[in-house]
């Protein structure tokens, strides 16, 4: 009796454990004193996450990555919400390009969704926009455009998986600017932490 008893503790720990960890925000660190400091942008739209670059006078581009079918086609029925959650599916990239911050924080707005800002190196993401803009051009016959998000969308070669969504990418973007990313990224729950 007393084995059982210890058994459904530690079922009950290790399951407590695990619920405060799905559920607590990932949290980015940001570089320290990054040189030339330029503001980026996370935005988080219910589960899925997007990154925002600055560009040339002023304008902003947004990256998204995401399930073909289900994201850049809008198939958003049972079927094809099932197959981006449990099987390997064609991926997406999407972009859209905004002419200033303030038509960013208009559309986060309309559309309830969450925006975080934070400061990285100017030439890290000079490089990370060359290599998303070569990624994108290279799928370039694929493109398509969806009007109800606002991004154009080419086909990605890396399948969308649970454990590769937009909310990984988002990750491997971020890291590549040389922030640190910590916690559960299933789902878009950010939190900026600065070191």
């Amino acid at each position: 009796m007393g084995l059982c008893r210890i058994a459904k503790f530690a079922l009950l720990a290790t399951v407590s454990i695990l619920l405060v960890w799905i559920l607590s925000p990932a949290t980015i660190i940001p570089p320290a004193d990054p040189a030339e400091a330029i503001a980026i942008y996370v935005t988080t739209y219910g589960l899925h996450s997007r990154l925002v670059l600055p560009i040339d006078n002023g304008e902003l581009i947004q990256y998204a990555y995401g399930d073909w079918n289900y994201f850049a086609l809008n198939q958003q029925d049972l079927k094809h919400g099932a197959a981006a959650l449990l099987l390997p599916t064609q991926g997406t990239l999407g972009k859209r390009k905004f002419s200033n911050v303030a038509e960013l924080q208009q559309q986060v707005q309309r559309r309830n969704a969450s925006l975080l800002s934070l400061e990285v190196a100017q030439a890290k993401v000079t490089q990370l926009l060359k290599i998303l803009d070569a990624h994108f051009n290279r799928n370039i016959e694929t493109l398509v455009e969806n009007p109800q998000t606002g991004l154009t969308f080419v086909k990605d070669d890396q399948n969308y998986t649970l454990l590769h969504n937009s909310n990984h990418a988002l990750v491997e973007w971020l890291e590549y600017l040389n922030c640190r990313v910590y916690g559960f990224v299933m789902w878009a729950n950010f939190q900026i932490e600065y070191s």
